[in-house]
């Protein structure tokens, strides 16, 4: 029963949280509409066109399997996998917290899509084609949400200041990589990975704020 209640609590925690994402990122309004002006976009596609510049086979395989990392094609089976094992373990309350920091970094992006409305670079070489707006990256969202969960959970259970280090090290390696690779490979305009990485760590720090209240309060 107190377990049913803590779950009940954070379903509500975690509402009260998306709604002051999604009011706190109305800053990126503003940002938005800085980025409609010629000069910020002009800056947009040099940055574009500079990390361009490194194209070559292997890195392009590179920046391909980064993105595909970040993809829904790989993320949904490895958070329905994780949660699912987390459940089978009786550790609920972190299954519970992983499919809510996912389906809520889901909802978050497509929710900022669809009011912006922001169109793909229209860039000749570009070495992927996606029919969705463009501001902010989903790619970008989840990548902080996702591997923020993870150092957030893990690192509690590894042993030694070295392997929490290498943990974090890695995370934000992997979140840099999979952001960067959508800018080479054309998908994004780099201001739409810097709003998805604003987005995800906002909406990131409800869900982490929203499990350490229900922690403190349930003890």
């Amino acid at each position: 029963m107190r377990s049913l209640r803590k779950r009940k609590l954070f379903a509500a925690l975690l509402l009260v949280g998306f709604t002051v994402t999604l009011v706190s990122t109305a800053g990126l309004v503003m940002l938005h509409d800085e980025i409609l002006k010629d000069s910020f976009e002009r800056h947009d596609l040099a940055i574009q066109s500079w990390v361009h510049s490194f194209t070559g086979p292997t890195l392009t395989e590179l920046m391909r399997g980064l993105s595909w990392i970040g993809s829904p094609y790989a993320l949904v089976p490895i958070v329905t996998l994780a949660a699912g094992l987390m459940w089978w373990l009786k550790r609920r309350d972190d299954a519970i917290l992983v499919a809510a920091a996912a389906l809520g970094g889901v909802a978050l992006d497509e929710v900022m899509k669809l009011h912006f409305k922001r169109l793909r670079p229209d860039v000749p070489w570009a070495l992927v084609h996606e029919h969705s707006f463009s501001f902010p990256s989903g790619h970008s969202v989840l990548a902080i949400v996702m591997y923020g969960i993870i150092v957030y959970k893990a690192e509690g259970r590894l042993p030694g200041m070295w392997a929490k280090t290498a943990l974090t090290i890695g995370a934000m390696m992997m979140v840099a990589g999979i952001g960067v690779s959508r800018v080479y490979l054309g998908a994004h305009f780099p201001s739409d990975v810097a709003g998805g990485y604003f987005a995800g760590a906002v909406w990131l720090a409800a869900v982490i704020g929203s499990d350490q209240w229900i922690a403190k309060h349930s003890q």
